[in-house]
């Protein structure tokens, strides 16, 4: 006799479809509905806990988007933290037979769960809550995780990707399109000649061609140019100064800005979280942290990256706070320039005093308080979106409606 199996999804085309939605990056009220729907399926039993622990890393990525305003950190935290603790237990659980119970590392290495995942449950749980730079980076990995272990083997034939992205082709490209701009450079006579665009288009064309053919091919992009260094100078010469590091990269960028709209979120999240990783004393840790300083500060002040990082929804003051909760000598001199030369008054005035205080007590490594820098931060978001103050409080008609 053939074996029911009652899911709370009408057939597997619509599971699929919604792991579609689930996994389209940057697309907010794609991945909203997908939520939605399985929000409707808990109704009906039968969720399998992957699917639920998707859903439920997925809504707090979501909560923690610019679609939402002024939710404090705290909460932000909260949101991931719950988010990881449910997928982490239910999974470990899930495996204990009842006769004794097992170590969760132990369960954890047998189920390929890195034990990363059970020290920042126990952290969440037993200790303080993790930040939000670690937050953020265990929620990426668990997706990455369901999406290995559960979501790619739902129809091995046509869903488990027969190309899935080759971190070496993407290194080469990027390889090549840095060799093609260091001969152009040094081929010309004149210093202020630029690198033609079509060789920008063509970099920026094949790494796209994959990212589109591939899942999660736009993580190992944004992985090659961080974590494999690419963005940061090696050795001397002209195109291995701030000015010529640049040159070669910024127009590649900004087209895979402009095409993927959540590269550039993908990209300055990458480099916030080496930029807090813990210090080792290594020289080669240190000249990471300094280029990769070097880049966040340019992406945020500079006026050739303004209309993308709007477009992008970076935010100064979302990047000053999580400075200020994970002080360093390269955090807090970030914090200070993006400070200073933030095109608004608000913030420089709103947190001009907390990085001073940071910056007075970096060798401590006090962190400013987070409420202050929630206050600092609503203040500012208030500011900024044009509302009145009067003697009575804030009115209820914005400044642009008067």
């Amino acid at each position: 006799m053939a074996m029911i199996s009652i899911t709370p999804w009408h057939n597997q085309d619509e599971l699929i479809e919604v792991r579609g939605w689930l996994y389209a990056e940057g697309e907010y009220e794609t991945r909203r509905k997908a939520c939605s729907q399985i929000r409707a399926w808990k109704l009906r039993g039968g969720l399998p806990h992957a699917v639920e622990s998707t859903w439920y890393i997925t809504d707090a990525i979501l909560t923690d988007s610019d679609q939402i305003k002024s939710i404090s950190a705290l909460a932000k935290r909260s949101c991931y933290s719950v988010a990881i603790c449910r997928f982490v237990t239910g999974m470990l659980d899930s495996q204990q037979d009842g006769t004794y119970k097992r170590s969760m590392y132990d369960v954890a290495k047998e189920l390929d769960l890195p034990a990363s995942f059970v020290e920042l449950r126990h952290e969440a749980i037993h200790g303080e809550l993790p930040s939000l730079i670690a937050s953020r980076q265990a929620a990426e990995r668990a997706l990455r995780w369901l999406w290995d272990h559960y979501w790619r083997h739902l129809d091995e034939d046509s869903l488990n990707e027969p190309n899935p992205p080759d971190a070496n082709e993407i290194k080469d490209i990027l390889q090549a399109h840095v060799a093609e701009c260091r001969n152009v450079l040094n081929a010309s006579k004149n210093r202020e000649e630029k690198i033609p665009w079509q060789q920008f288009a063509s970099t920026a064309a094949r790494l796209m061609e994959i990212c589109k053919a591939r899942q999660r091919a736009l993580a190992e992009v944004v992985k090659a140019l961080v974590v494999g260094a690419m963005l940061i100078p090696t050795n001397t010469g002209a195109q291995s100064t701030p000015e010529g590091v640049c040159m070669i990269w910024d127009q590649l960028l900004e087209q895979l800005a402009g095409q993927q709209r959540q590269f550039l979120r993908l990209l300055t999240n990458e480099m916030t979280a080496q930029l807090v990783a813990p210090h080792h004393g290594q020289s080669t840790n240190d000249a990471v942290r300094e280029g990769v300083s070097m880049w966040l500060e340019h992406i945020y002040t500079s006026s050739f990256w303004q209309l993308a990082a709007k477009r992008s929804g970076l935010e100064d003051t979302a990047m000053i706070s999580t400075c200020l909760q994970n002080p360093n000598q390269w955090t807090l001199r970030l914090a200070s320039s993006i400070a200073q030369r933030s095109r608004h008054e608000q913030i420089r005035q709103l947190f001009g005093p907390l990085v001073a205080e940071a910056l007075g007590d970096v060798h401590v490594g006090t962190r400013v308080a987070e409420e202050r820098i929630d206050a600092a931060r609503i203040r500012s978001a208030r500011d900024l979106d044009g509302w009145q103050k009067l003697h009575r409080g804030w009115t209820s008609k914005g400044i642009r409606n008067t």
